[in-house]
């Protein structure tokens, strides 16, 4: 037997591995034949490998907090207004392949980051990569890169390359020039890209211009970012928790 788990973890098979004894028994136990034994720790092996996965792309996401749509209260008496059907539809993550961006608005306290960081959640249990990012953090981080433009590209990259990039509090903050530019070529990559894209905020999209420097920038963010996107409004009084 220890040969066969050497074995094993020299295949990189740690996950059959870490079975073998449990599914050893099972399979004399229940008299299984061998294609059946092997099925089942493959199986076992494939199932320790995602979980791996899942783990690894939840904490490289880097959600402020998990939450899933589980923990969501739909009913609470703090929420007058939110579209339940489409929340679930976009958990669906159909968005991500179709290329489209969704803007959650609403007022502090709603759920808004709740409803992100579910979806993004549900995105890397179905194999995609996200990542999570507020605007005071990003801003920070800009500003970080000073003048060195391989910190300036590498923090860029981090951002592009997600199947699904969530940017929480959307035209909370001002920015700088620097950050204007740094987050317009961000945006209009991912948009090239056809990444999509979560945004968060409790001011209307029209009040997100001053974040891109001038007008005409703000007018072809803008575009891009609502060609093809979805609106969900949590309108209602502020909650400490959802």
């Amino acid at each position: 037997v220890e040969r066969i788990n050497n074995a094993l973890k020299m295949l990189n098979l740690g996950g059959a591995s870490a079975f073998l004894d449990v599914e050893v028994k099972k399979a004399l136990k229940e008299h299984l034949t061998f294609y059946d034994f092997i099925e089942n720790l493959l199986e076992k092996d494939i199932s320790s490998k995602e979980d791996s996965r899942t783990r690894r792309w939840v904490q490289q996401a880097k959600f402020p907090f998990i939450k899933t749509l589980k923990d969501f209260n739909f009913h609470s008496k703090n929420l007058e207004e939110i579209d339940t059907p489409l929340i679930y539809e976009l958990a669906s993550c159909r968005f991500i392949d179709e290329k489209q961006n969704v803007i959650f608005l609403g007022g502090t306290g709603l759920g808004k980051t709740h409803l992100s960081i579910s979806i993004g959640v549900e995105a890397i249990n179905q194999g995609k990569d996200v990542r999570f990012i507020g605007l005071r953090e990003l801003i920070g981080l800009i500003n970080k890169t000073k003048q060195d433009a391989e910190k300036e590209r590498r923090l860029a990259a981090i951002l592009i390359r997600p199947k699904l990039l969530i940017l929480d509090e959307m035209g909370l903050y001002n920015s700088s020039p620097k950050v204007s530019d740094f987050i317009f070529r961000v945006l209009i990559q991912r948009y090239e890209n056809g990444n999509s894209m979560i945004f968060t905020s409790n001011k209307d999209i029209g009040n997100w211009g001053h974040l891109f420097g001038d007008e005409e920038r703000a007018a072809v963010i803008m575009d891009r970012i609502l060609q093809r996107h979805k609106t969900v409004v949590c309108a209602g009084y502020p909650a400490k928790n959802h």
